[in-house]
């Protein structure tokens, strides 16, 4: 991910609704040596995004998104495995995620993630967060 980026970026998540980072958190991230950010773009358009920090052995996925036109294709798939390709055998790596979002809960399931603890009313709106690590 570069700054020519944000645009679709910032699109991409408006499309979703899921989160509020705005453009100066992405640049933030993009700009940190710990984060690892990556685009998926097929014919110039951004399809998906996602956005890690490699903290060593505790690293964590911050957000990853895909179109929902393009979703169930395989690019989430790509997009988690290009961070975790980041990590060494021995390391983990962390995500939260909202308890009711059984197709994000599923995706990580299918990859090897594990639930490991529940954050109760984490969320401005009072919904738990479902706290999973992977570890390699």
């Amino acid at each position: 991910m570069t700054e020519n980026d944000l645009p679709q970026v910032l699109d991409l998540q408006r499309e979703l609704a899921f989160q509020d980072w705005n453009e100066k958190q992405f640049l933030s991230e993009i700009k940190a040596s710990y984060a690892y950010c990556v685009v998926c773009e097929i014919d110039g358009k951004i399809q998906g995004y996602a956005i890690f920090h490699l903290l060593g052995p505790d690293s964590e996925l911050l957000s990853i998104a895909t179109r929902e036109t393009e979703q169930r294709k395989g690019i989430g798939s790509q997009l988690l495995h290009a961070g975790l390709d980041q990590l060494t055998n021995e390391d983990q790596c962390f995500l939260e995620v909202r308890d009711g979002n059984a197709k994000a809960r599923a995706f990580y399931e299918k990859h090897g993630f594990k639930l490991y603890n529940v954050r109760k009313k984490y969320y401005a709106d009072g919904e738990d967060a479902a706290l999973y690590v992977k570890k390699l």
